[in-house]
């Protein structure tokens, strides 16, 4: 949303540490120390510029011209389906593609009728059967003991006539009565992780309010008329068998994983800063807790898990009316449903915060922090692998953990001399100025003019009014995951010269060509509703339906 507003400017003691495993690295001074030329070592360590310096800018800039002379290949390459950032090739699943065409047949196998075809009733179906056999016992229309005989309904007609079935019923419930005794004394140790992830997927499939996952503490207020402060909210469903972590090392280990298991690209985690919770506001308190929260921080609010996702790369790149950031709305907040859960199946407790507009806290702060990103002159977190195409959520718990620091990869630096946003900007909300130099809330920024960025999504030619995202779509670290992106994020934060940057950037503007911002308006708002590249073909509304007529051209790249 427009949660852009918020930084800390805290980094890393050791930067390089955070983006990349020391291990892979060679230290010259400890060649240097071994040298069969120990004189010529010392020597080389000697002045402000020594010739060591000297390779080392004159190595970068060679591989700044080998970037700019690789960038046509490149593009084609960060444009295909396979540079997608994810686990496998492709988020879409094109890596599990098989091709069945030379297997089409005309009927399944195992499937040639040899009798009349009959639809099947509901008694024929496991779960319903078991559902309604529960109903009965807990509306007390029948009890084991009284037999098949005196079981009603359509449930009772099936057991009478597959008395088996009944039989095998009866021993499923007896079987479910002792696993749940047995889970309770001794199998929840064993089976902790498993059962806290069954859970977590368990309370999102059948949530008893039948909520979006996760429920929001103001809506359950507003349903039920009942406050919810988060000491009562955040401790709801909680497991009565705390499991204790053998360190915060460990807590840290399995809980990063687990976000990576519900879906999360990225995860950090650090300690909770109430400087950055919003004053006046409590989820679950009457009128969302504006005016009568006051400044309170709850006392289990200890750290703070965030995570997150990019919006649809084709989409975002071919912005305004193609993209759109609920897709990634949708995939964080569900992660932080599941995280919630998780969390709690373990016995602590946790409160999800996550997209729209379920916060108590400003998020960009938190990315900063937990070591996942920097802030930029848009004014919106962005990350080495994804850029600002990046939508975030988090979970705060009392969990003691091991702290994450924040990074220093010199994006931010990059962004003073890139300016592509602020000229694309279809709104102008973004500032020109080469540094920060807005004090808000005790932080030097750029101030982003959130009316004029708002003002922009409501004119946009979508059917929700809501955002623009230009600004992330031309980004250059804005990029599909390719070699050519990897290299730029490695090579960047260790070039002391700044060529690599200018080298990058010259790169941007000379093979990456992009409208004007006033082209990126609606047409109604004298625009040309221009794209940075074409929309992909599964958006061209035209060569899917009958009654789209194609009255425009497409300008952008393909």
């Amino acid at each position: 949303m427009l949660e852009k507003n918020e930084t800390n400017q805290n980094t890393a003691e050791d930067p390089l540490s955070i983006v990349s495993d020391p291990k892979n690295y060679v230290n010259r001074e400890e060649m240097l120390s071994v040298d069969e030329n120990p004189k010529e070592a010392q020597e080389e360590k000697k002045g402000n510029f020594s010739r060591r310096d000297l390779l080392r800018i004159g190595g970068l800039t060679a591989a700044a011209a080998t970037l700019a002379g690789s960038a046509a290949a490149s593009f084609a390459t960060g444009r295909s389906d396979d540079a997608y950032t994810g686990y496998g090739r492709t988020y879409q699943g094109g890596d599990m593609f098989f091709n069945r065409e030379p297997f089409r047949a005309e009927v399944p196998a195992m499937m040639p009728p040899i009798g009349k075809v009959e639809r099947p009733d509901w008694t024929d179906f496991l779960f319903e059967r078991t559902k309604d056999v529960v109903n009965l016992i807990k509306e007390k229309k029948w009890t084991p003991d009284m037999g098949v005989e005196k079981m009603p309904g359509a449930v009772g007609e099936y057991y009478r006539k597959h008395p088996k079935g009944y039989e095998a019923m009866l021993d499923q419930f007896e079987r479910g009565v002792k696993r749940k005794e047995y889970w309770e004394k001794e199998a929840y140790k064993h089976y902790a992780i498993a059962g806290a992830y069954t859970s977590a997927y368990m309370h999102a499939m059948y949530n008893s309010n039948g909520s979006a996952v996760p429920e929001d503490p103001h809506d359950y207020y507003l349903k039920t008329g009942i406050p919810q402060p988060p000491e009562v909210w955040d401790y709801r469903g909680i497991s009565k068998h705390k499991m204790e972590f053998k360190s915060p090392a460990h807590a840290s280990k399995l809980i990063k994983r687990m976000a990576h298991q519900f879906g999360m690209s990225v995860v950090g985690i650090t300690k909770f800063d109430p400087r950055f919770m919003f004053k006046n506001l409590m989820r679950g308190m009457p009128n969302k807790g504006h005016d009568s929260w006051g400044d309170k921080v709850p006392a289990h609010w200890k750290s703070i898990i965030v995570f997150g996702v990019p919006m649809n790369w084709d989409g975002t790149y071919s912005a305004v009316s193609y993209s759109t950031s609920f897709d990634a709305y949708f995939r964080s907040r569900c992660g932080a449903g599941l995280m919630e859960n998780f969390i709690k199946a373990l016995g602590y407790p946790a409160r999800a915060e996550f997209p729209g507009s379920h916060y108590e806290i400003m998020m960009t702060p938190y990315v900063l922090l937990s070591g996942l990103g920097e802030y930029s002159r848009s004014g919106m977190a962005m990350i080495p692998e994804l850029g600002c195409n990046f939508r975030p959520a988090a979970v705060i718990t009392d969990i003691e953990f091991e702290y994450d620091k924040p990074i220093n990869v010199k994006m931010a630096e990059f962004c003073k001399k890139c300016k592509i946003c602020a000229e694309t900007c279809p709104s102008g909300a973004i500032p020109f100025d080469d540094e920060p130099k807005t004090v808000v809330r005790g932080f030097k920024r750029w101030l982003l003019d959130e009316e004029k960025c708002y003002t922009q999504w409501v004119s946009g030619a979508t059917i929700d009014g809501l955002g623009c995202r230009v600004c992330v779509g031309v980004c250059p670290y804005t990029r599909k995951n390719t070699w050519i992106h990897t290299i730029s994020r490695e090579l960047e934060p260790r070039d002391p010269s700044g060529l690599v940057a200018t080298g990058l950037l010259a790169m941007q503007q000379n093979f990456f060509k992009y409208p004007s911002g006033e082209e990126f308006r609606s047409k109604w708002d004298g625009g040309k509703e221009a794209v940075y590249h074409n929309p992909p073909w599964w958006m061209r509304a035209e060569d899917f339906f009958s009654n789209v007529e194609k009255n425009w051209e497409y300008h952008g790249l393909d």
